[in-house]
């Protein structure tokens, strides 16, 4: 009769020679992957920021478009002497300040003018805004500023609603406009 061992078909291995922890090959690994995910998170981080960046300046432009028909209807007198129409991306000289003294309708118009397009400079990167009268009493009030992002872009079509708003299309530049029945 034959004398069956418990261990048979099974190896011993000495306890001194068993893994004990990770190799150095398997931590590199571990940190590779760990980073490469870390990366990953920061790109994201960085472009919602971006993003968040572009919202913010086209809010700024929406507001600034609703601060000239605001200022239009509160010159009623300069909208319907034709005094709004036509307003380009300069900067003119203020001949009274209407903050601190009485204007008449056309001196009003050209603060008008002068404070919304130091404004627009001032909040946005290359801002300027420009004021067309499409049809009678209808008006195109846009605001433009640069936008890093469309450095290689174009700008808008020539030809639309945009380039009368805005002007001219130019490379890296974005549009805002609305239309104001004064």
């Amino acid at each position: 009769m034959k004398h069956l061992s418990r261990h048979s078909g099974t190896r011993h291995v000495p306890t001194s020679s068993r893994q004990a922890g990770f190799s150095m090959l398997e931590v590199m690994v571990t940190l590779v992957v760990l980073s490469t995910g870390l990366l990953g998170v920061a790109n994201l981080q960085v472009e919602a920021l971006r993003g968040n960046q572009g919202a913010y300046l086209a809010s700024v432009a929406a507001q600034q478009a609703q601060d000239m028909a605001e200022r239009m209807n509160a010159n009623r007198a300069g909208v319907d002497a034709n005094l709004y129409d036509h307003l380009d991306a300069s900067i003119p000289a203020m001949p009274v300040n209407c903050q601190s003294a009485d204007c008449t309708p056309t001196n009003l118009s050209v603060f008008d003018h002068n404070r919304w397009n130091a404004t627009n400079q001032a909040l946005l990167p290359s801002g300027a805004g420009q004021v067309t009268e499409i049809s009678n009493g209808v008006f195109l009030i846009g605001v433009r500023w640069y936008d890093r992002k469309l450095a290689n872009a174009n700008g808008w079509q020539a030809g639309t609603e945009a380039a009368t708003a805005c002007g001219a299309p130019q490379a890296g530049t974005r549009c805002f406009f609305l239309r104001h029945q004064a």
